[in-house]
């Protein structure tokens, strides 16, 4: 490729990133060192941050700084938080501040620039807005909710949810994808939630959020957690998870819980006052879980089905996604 081809290269990059490109991108469209080193001597490319370039015809900006800080971390960035909040739209955020998130050791601190570190934000957690990598609405709430004041929480969330920014259920799933003991946010956000979706019931434990998990990749609709045990005699607890319109309960049993025999015989107790209540229940344990997930949802879609048939609901259940 010519010197001039490789220029306008680059430069299609940049304009697409506010006028921002990093030193991989260049040498990706061809560009050599020496060039590199004659474009900033000659002050066609000013220097932003290590390895990121801003086109010296195209203005700085917001957007451009939140792209310089995509860019200029050793590994995947995303905008997050306040700055994403600002990027959808918000209530209350605008444009201002730079603050992206990355994994635990991808990278460094930098002026100007607020850096989270979390392991937690999955795929689905993630959208583009303006070219950029950003949280989605439902995960910047989240995130917000550990940065910023309980007040200022409630009011995003009313907003968020009356201009049909996210849906309850999108905040939920979310939440059940992340929320542990002692996360920031989690306090605020769980009432929050609760206000907005009677019923709701929060995961409380790792391997409820796993069930959760399981159920939702096979396109199956969430249960109800901590539904109160519909046997005979009053007083008897919850059980894990219920589709209380099929009489479906879902038990999951923790890695060490058939250790016990005591355990085991209540299991078959409670199962067995569920039958004669009308009630199914159907047991998996960490393991089912873990190795074998595409059972377990296909095991609970034949029984609601089946439960639904039954009674001639028309109730559907979603089908598996291809």
């Amino acid at each position: 490729m010519t010197t001039r081809g490789v220029d306008e290269a680059i430069g299609a990059i940049a304009r697409r990133q506010f006028g921002v490109f990093s030193r991989r991108q260049a040498l990706e469209c061809g560009a050599t060192r020496s060039l590199i080193q004659r474009r900033l001597a000659a002050g066609l490319w000013m220097p932003v941050a290590d390895g990121v370039y801003r086109l010296r015809d195209l203005p700085s900006s917001w957007h451009a700084s939140l792209f310089t800080a995509v860019l200029a971390t050793t590994g995947p960035a995303v905008v997050s938080h306040e700055a994403a909040a600002a990027l959808h739209e918000l209530a209350t955020f605008r444009p201002g501040r730079v603050v992206v998130t990355i994994r635990h050791g991808a990278g460094r601190k930098r002026s100007g620039v607020t850096v989270h570190q979390l392991d937690d934000v999955a795929p689905e957690h993630l959208t583009t807005l303006d070219a950029l990598p950003v949280t989605t609405g439902a995960r910047t709430i989240l995130d917000i909710a550990a940065v910023c004041r309980r007040g200022r929480v409630a009011h995003v969330v009313e907003e968020a949810l009356a201009d049909g920014q996210v849906t309850i259920e999108q905040l939920c799933a979310c939440f059940d994808a992340v929320a542990r003991p002692g996360k920031p946010g989690v306090k605020t956000l769980r009432p929050l939630l609760a206000a907005h979706s009677p019923g709701y019931m929060p995961p409380g434990t790792k391997l409820e959020r796993l069930l959760l998990r399981v159920l939702r990749s096979g396109g199956l609709p969430r249960p109800v957690l901590q539904y109160p045990f519909p046997g005979r005699l009053p007083g008897e607890g919850r059980v894990d998870a219920a589709y209380p319109e099929a009489k479906l309960i879902i038990e999951a049993d923790s890695r060490r819980w058939h250790t016990r025999r005591k355990d085991f015989a209540v299991d078959r107790h409670r199962d067995n006052e569920a039958t004669l209540a009308g009630w199914r229940t159907l047991r998996f344990t960490w393991t089912d879980l873990i190795r074998d997930p595409a059972s377990v949802t296909a095991a609970v879609r034949a029984a609601l089905e089946a439960r639904h048939e039954a009674s001639g609901s028309a109730i559907r259940t979603p089908q598996p996604r291809d």
